[in-house]
């Protein structure tokens, strides 16, 4: 598997809204599975989730559900999220989760 990344961005001053969200998955140096998921507020450290898998179907299930959850932002905090970074492979997870986010240009 290679890897995939992704990293979205939620702002809005008026609300002082200021999030970030990035997932990170690949092999370690003993070829196990890891997802990296670091999430909070833009210009602090945030916190970073690590977590193995065994196969790559669980992997990619917790970038979908990830995604998912970000596609509900406008809803929740008011403000939608927006692609900063990305691998090749993370476009086609964003475009199958059917989640609406506006791309930066």
């Amino acid at each position: 598997m290679e890897a995939i990344f992704v990293e979205l961005r939620a702002c809005n001053p008026e609300r002082n809204c200021s999030r970030a969200w990035r997932i990170a998955i690949d092999r370690d140096l003993f070829g196990e599975l890891v997802a990296d998921v670091t999430f909070g507020r833009i210009g602090k450290a945030g916190r970073t989730r690590r977590r193995h898998f065994s196969n790559e179907n669980e992997a990619t299930a917790l970038l979908k559900l990830g995604l998912m959850r970000r596609s509900t932002a406008k809803r929740r905090i008011g403000v939608d999220y927006v692609v900063t970074a990305h691998s090749a492979l993370a476009i086609g997870y964003i475009k199958d989760c059917g989640i609406h986010i506006q791309w930066r240009s």
